[in-house]
């Protein structure tokens, strides 16, 4: 069989094209996020930063976010109803303020998931994504003595992986406010697939940024954040600590990603 014969946006390719990982963009989004600010030593920070990005306006700090999505594509728009499994996930993502000319934004150097599509989405975007089992508070409006978001409620996020716990996070609610005042997230990522071939010189090494349409934010609260990062035989993120968490935030976000744009290149 020739290479020409198999279809597909990526692997496996196969002749009708419906064994591959992964839909091709346009991707859609709707998500609960919990996001936890936090302030790091500063050069601990610079550390985890690829060049040409700078430290920003807000040196040492990063954020935190715990989220649940629901994720289809324009090729498979009915994927929660057909296959349910395959678009929901759960995902912590630890990120960094930095620059890019001037545009603040967050760099990710650490990124758990627990589905295997948006693991291989992620490699393809520039988020380092490593599976992982990520828990996130439910809060229910119906739920006896306990009840949905409302002052002084508690959520707690916890990601794991390996039998490790790696990340866990808290945020005790304090008040509503207007989905405009929740925190924006625009993310700088870095692509790398190494050579086969040549382990030292990688196919491809760059800075990219996600194209982003639909962005809609509500049901937003803030409150007193927790972040806390434990020690690991095979992860780095906890010598980012002793951390001191901020404000923090729950949010219920919705979005498109229709594609990505190259902003540096490192070869070539």
């Amino acid at each position: 069989m020739s290479q020409s014969t198999l279809k597909g946006y990526m692997l496996p390719l196969s002749p009708g094209g419906k064994a591959s990982l992964l839909d091709p963009p346009p991707w859609h989004y709707g998500g609960e996020a919990m996001h936890l600010n936090f302030k790091a030593d500063p050069e601990k920070v610079r550390a985890l930063l690829p060049e040409p990005l700078g430290m920003g306006p807000n040196p040492g700090e990063g954020a935190v976010w715990f989220v649940e999505w629901i994720s289809v594509s324009d090729a498979s728009l009915d994927l929660s109803f057909v296959n349910p499994e395959r678009s929901m996930y759960r995902e912590c993502i630890v990120m960094i303020r930095c620059d890019f000319e001037g545009e603040p934004g967050y760099y990710v150097p650490y990124i758990w998931v627990d589905n295997d599509f948006t693991l291989m989405r992620g490699f393809i975007q520039g988020f380092p994504k490593k599976l992982g089992r990520v828990h996130i508070t439910k809060l229910h409006d119906l739920t006896p003595m306990v009840g949905g978001k409302k002052g002084g409620a508690k959520m707690k996020g916890i990601c794991a992986a390996h039998e490790e716990r790696i990340v866990e996070g808290t945020l005790v609610l304090k008040k509503a406010i207007p989905p405009e005042e929740a925190p924006p997230v625009k993310f700088y990522l870095m692509r790398h697939f190494p050579d086969y071939e040549n382990p030292e010189k990688p196919l491809v090494h760059d800075i990219t940024m996600s194209t982003v349409t639909n962005v809609a934010v509500k049901d937003a609260w803030t409150g007193e954040a927790g972040v806390y990062f434990m020690p690991s035989l095979f992860e780095e993120v906890a010598d980012l600590g002793p951390v001191q968490a901020l404000e923090g935030y729950t949010f219920s976000i919705g979005l498109t990603i229709t594609g990505g744009k190259v902003l540096h290149r490192f070869m070539g």
